[in-house]
């Protein structure tokens, strides 16, 4: 039975009509896939890789940190006083960067980044669409690169969307044709070998790794875009003190 009096679902009732639906094949395929991630997730935290990776990403930090606060020191040294103003502007995209997690040292990147209402936000679409973008040294502005027109943007990522779902259909193909000759022909009496059914996942899967790279590629003129966008503090401020001059 599906289920009981108590209302509770028999799970190997349903495992085992998905079994016989999918000959079974798919179906373990896929569970078989499930365990194998697990064991590999598994052996990486017994093995320490993850924590190491961790305590690397900390140490990086607190070398930074360090470099910084020797940066710091250079301020007091009456030798370097000529260069207070370059040093101030070094230690501050130091401790920007290091703060927002960004590699670039772009003071007027950084400070864009930092007036963003959601700063999160926009580090991530920093991150994805950075190549997209070009800075206007005179203005001290980032720009997009000039032949990304918002037509073009926008073109760019319907063009991935659709060829997104095109390659997924494509890799999926074999499944349907499949499954329709067994629909067609499911009073004659005929067999799939099973190694047919894991040719098939195993090209669908290639197909779809495929389609996501296309649709990141897809994406990041428009990351580029909203990053451009982003919602900044200062708008937020100036609103509410308009609002206070008019009460």
């Amino acid at each position: 039975m599906a289920a009981n009096l108590n209302g509770t679902f028999d799970i190997t009732a349903i495992a085992l009509k998905l079994i016989e639906i999918t000959n079974g094949t798919v179906f373990l395929s896929i569970l078989i896939f499930i365990v194998v991630t697990g064991y590999v997730l598994s052996l990486l935290l017994k093995s320490g890789i993850i924590t190491n990776f961790i305590k690397y990403s900390e140490h990086r930090r607190r070398q930074r940190n360090k470099q910084i606060a020797e940066q710091e020191k250079l301020l007091t040294d009456e030798f370097l006083k000529e260069y207070s103003n370059e040093l101030e502007y070094h230690i501050k995209a130091s401790k920007l960067s290091n703060y927002l997690n960004v590699k670039n040292k772009d003071l007027d990147l950084l400070t864009y980044i930092l007036s963003c209402r959601n700063k999160e936000r926009a580090v991530r679409l920093y991150k994805i669409g950075q190549d997209y973008l070009d800075k206007d040294e005179a203005a001290g502005i980032y720009r997009l690169q000039p032949k990304y027109t918002e037509k073009r943007v926008k073109i760019h990522f319907w063009v991935g969307t659709t060829l997104y779902g095109l390659i997924n259909l494509f890799g999926a193909s074999p499944f349907i044709y499949l499954n329709y000759f067994k629909f067609k022909y499911r009073h004659e009496t005929f067999t799939i070998p099973d190694s047919l059914y894991i040719s098939i996942l195993i090209f669908f899967i290639a197909f779809f790794v495929v389609s996501l790279l296309v649709l990141w590629k897809s994406m990041r003129p428009t990351a580029a875009k909203n990053f451009l966008e982003m919602e900044k503090i200062c708008k937020d401020k100036s609103e509410t003190d308009a609002l206070d001059e008019a009460a």
